[in-house]
C-alpha cells in the first residue's frame, strides 16, 4: 500500500494565530475595560469609586450592557494579527531550522532561535504602533 502524506499547508499556522488573537481578546479585553475603569474612576474624576473589580463588573454591565467590550475591534484586528504573525514566522523558523527531519520531542537549539526571530519580526510591527498609541 502506498504511503500518502500529507504535507501542512503554509497558511495553516497564520490561521491558528488569528484565532489565538481572537480568544486572547474575547478572554482578555473585559479584564482590561475593568481595570482601565478601576484606575480612572477611583481616582474620584467623575464622583464614581467602586469598592473592587466585581462591584465595577457589575455596574458595567447594568448600566453598560455590552460595556465589558466597549472599544474592542481594534484590539481584535490587532491581536490577531499580532498573533497570527507570530505564530505563522515561529512555525516557518522552525521548520526551515529543522529539515526535513522531525524530531520526536522538543529541541532548544530550534526553538530559541525560532521564538527569538518571531519576536525579532513582531517588534517592528509593535513598535510603530505601540509609539503612537503612547503619544497619541
Amino acid at each position: 500500500m502506498e504511503d500518502v502524506s500529507i504535507k501542512p499547508s503554509g497558511y495553516k499556522e497564520y490561521v491558528v494565530g488569528l484565532l489565538a488573537g481572537v480568544a486572547t481578546v474575547i478572554v482578555g479585553h473585559p479584564f482590561d475595560t475593568v481595570k482601565v475603569k478601576l484606575q480612572k474612576h477611583n481616582a474620584d474624576v467623575e464622583g464614581i469609586k467602586y469598592r473592587n473589580g466585581l462591584h465595577c463588573t457589575v455596574r458595567i454591565l447594568a448600566t453598560e450592557g455590552r460595556g465589558l467590550y466597549k472599544g474592542a475591534t481594534s484590539s481584535f484586528i490587532g491581536v490577531a494579527f499580532e498573533s497570527s504573525l507570530v505564530f505563522g514566522v515561529y512555525s516557518h523558523t522552525k521548520k526551515l531550522l529543522q529539515g526535513e527531519v522531525q524530531s520526536s520531542g522538543p529541541q532548544p537549539q530550534v526553538i530559541i532561535p525560532s521564538a527569538a526571530f518571531g519576536g525579532a519580526i513582531i517588534s517592528f510591527v509593535l513598535c510603530p504602533s505601540e509609539l503612537v498609541k503612547v503619544r497619541i
